[in-house]
């Protein structure tokens, strides 16, 4: 789940690029803006969904997968029929992606804590970078989408251990 997630965001990183590079900037304003938003809702609950498997915030509840799977397919209904609402899902599923960090099981309190952080890179990108007035349209732009490719590298590592936890529960 989570590789299709960081494929739709590499969607649309590429539709941003092939916007910008053959200057088609304003021809294809409005797709990048609704393919990244609905896209970045959708991928972000596959992502998410990834994380809360491998912690005991599913673990412990029988239905606790096919309550997950429930949201996933409603977020990708709602997503793409209701254009407002991809802030709102992306938001609600990142949470929920930082609370599963901080629950993967067996992991010291100093590991969980740092797994928590990198997937609260992107909450903090959000809040403070991506239209900071302090920064400018353009820096705050391009830092931004700088702190995504880091966040995505970071999830790499974040993806490794909850793999290695459901290996070993």
């Amino acid at each position: 789940m989570a590789a299709i997630g960081s494929i739709i965001f590499g969607l649309a990183a590429a539709i941003g690029v092939y916007r910008f590079g053959t200057g088609q900037i304003a021809e294809l304003g409005g797709f990048h803006k609704d393919f990244s938003q609905t896209g970045g809702a959708i991928a972000m609950a596959l992502m998410s969904a990834q994380l809360l498997f491998a912690s005991t915030l599913v673990k412990r509840f029988s239905y606790g997968p096919i309550i997950v799977g429930g949201l996933i397919i409603a977020t990708i209904i709602v997503a793409l029929l209701v254009s407002w609402s991809a802030t709102w899902l992306f938001i609600g599923w990142l949470s929920l992606a930082i609370l599963a960090a901080a629950f993967i099981t067996d992991k010291a309190f100093v590991r969980r804590l740092y797994l928590t952080a990198i997937v609260s890179i992107f909450l903090i990108n959000l809040l403070l970078v991506r239209r900071s007035p302090d920064l400018g349209p353009d820096l705050s732009w391009h830092l931004f989408h700088g702190l995504i490719a880091i966040w995505l590298i970071g999830m790499i590592y974040v993806y490794k251990d909850s793999a290695a936890q459901n290996m070993t529960s």
